[in-house]
């Protein structure tokens, strides 16, 4: 009889425990598991913007090394005009 009144006693002490516990836990993961799309997203998008960065900086860099000055021919024979 003993034993069983210690058992309800440990169950009155951690009652608390034994409910809120696993509820808070899966509320936790509820939040997780919203929060992971939104963040995919947003690296997404991080991750468009970089991919523009890039393009723009490459075409940057090829503006850079084109030829502005047009290449006067030597001679009239090298002329292809008409």
């Amino acid at each position: 009889m003993k034993d069983i009144h210690k058992i309800f006693k440990w169950f009155e002490r951690n009652m608390f425990k034994l409910i809120f516990i696993p509820i808070g836990l899966a509320i936790i993961y509820i939040i997780i598991m919203f929060l992971i799309p939104i963040f995919q997203f947003i690296g997404l998008i991080g991750d468009g913007y970089n991919e523009i960065q890039n393009i723009f900086q490459e075409m940057e860099e090829y503006i850079e090394e084109f030829k502005w000055e047009k290449e006067l021919p030597s001679s009239p024979k090298d002329d292809n005009s008409v």
